[in-house]
């Protein structure tokens, strides 16, 4: 696994995403012991609340085990020396992203050191685009793979 990189803000939403899968399991625990209880015979079998509880109790812990793996390879930036000609951390930037010779976007993306961005309007740090941009010049154009194909972005300008 590579390292994760993220910022203090990203540092700390990890460890309260954490929290929180953790709290949702201990809840979740409770649901299903209450179902086991409550059910007839040997608390089980067709005891679909059970069945629910203890399905949901596993995702969670996957997705618990995951951060908790990832944990290792966290390393958190600091990014306090901003240049205006340098792509940082927390940079809003229009971008025109080109798929092809025919196909291409012109988005407007925020950079972001966040362990969980906003799908819609932000971009990780640990993220292909995230990777090719980060510290690039600004009016630069990057080149990056995804899956055999060649992306290329062109770094329009810093939105102010």
């Amino acid at each position: 696994m590579k390292e994760i990189i993220v910022d203090k803000e990203g540092y700390n939403q990890y460890y309260k995403e954490l929290e929180r899968l953790k709290n949702i399991s201990d809840n979740n625990a409770a649901v299903g012991s209450e179902a086991y209880k409550d059910a007839i015979g040997d608390g089980w079998h067709d005891n679909f609340a059970f069945e629910d509880s203890m399905r949901e109790s596993r995702t969670i812990a996957n997705k618990i085990n995951k951060m908790l793996e990832e944990e290792k390879y966290l390393k958190v930036i600091d990014d306090n020396k901003k240049d205006n000609n340098i792509v940082n951390i927390g940079d809003t930037l229009s971008l025109k992203i080109k798929y092809n010779n025919e196909d291409y976007e012109e988005e407007t993306l925020k950079l972001t050191g966040k362990y969980i961005p906003d799908i819609d309007t932000e971009i990780s740090l640990n993220s292909p685009l995230g990777k090719a941009i980060y510290k690039q010049k600004i009016k630069s154009t990057i080149s990056y793979n995804i899956n055999d194909s060649t992306i290329t972005v062109e770094i329009i300008k810093k939105q102010t």
